[in-house]
């Protein structure tokens, strides 16, 4: 015969199976095809907004070209005010960079909010180049090394990721070894 459950022994059973049929019901609830793993690492929506030249960072990329580039800072300024500039500035990717120098530079310089919101970026957007020279993994994507890039702070995360994944400019040999030029 079974013997009475004590209501000591009944609390845990009830718990147990209340917590199972919720987590079912969270389950069962969560759109098809959409990864329970990636909604719970993706960044706020607002972390992968343009950050805008006035965004607030440590230095800002006028900052590289007169320390690193021995620049003025008029000419500084005017870098990407230059012809075929478009506001934007070169960024040079070599053999020697590694993901997180280059999304802690990112976010370094005022290029993206927030460096996780960017690696985020770079795993989800469609890689539809193969990355050469001994790219740069993310995931299943790669960033080739030995290119350079046009970005801006008025490009979002996502604009960012696509540029790095899908549109590098190849270079040979590089005299500079500068992260950022005009």
């Amino acid at each position: 015969m079974l013997k009475k459950l004590s209501k000591q022994r009944l609390f845990p059973i009830v718990l147990v199976v209340s917590l199972l049929f919720m987590a079912s019901f969270y389950f069962l609830k969560q759109p098809v095809g959409k990864p329970i793993i990636q909604e719970l690492t993706k960044p706020s929506e607002e972390s992968f907004l343009a950050p805008s030249r006035d965004w607030e960072s440590e230095k800002k990329v006028e900052d590289y070209f007169i320390e690193h580039l021995r620049m003025s800072p008029q000419e500084a300024q005017e870098v990407r005010s230059k012809p075929g500039s478009d506001g934007t500035v070169m960024l040079r990717i070599r053999e020697t960079t590694n993901l997180e120098a280059l999304l802690s530079n990112l976010e370094y310089y005022g290029f993206v909010r927030d460096k996780e919101a960017l690696r985020y970026a770079l795993e989800h957007t469609e890689d539809n180049q193969v990355g050469k020279a001994n790219p740069i993994m993310v995931g299943e994507n790669t960033i080739s090394t030995w290119s350079s890039y046009r970005i801006s702070e008025d490009m979002t995360a996502w604009e960012i990721a696509d540029q790095l994944l899908n549109h590098p400019t190849y270079f040979a040999f590089d005299e500079y070894n500068y992260l950022f030029m005009p």
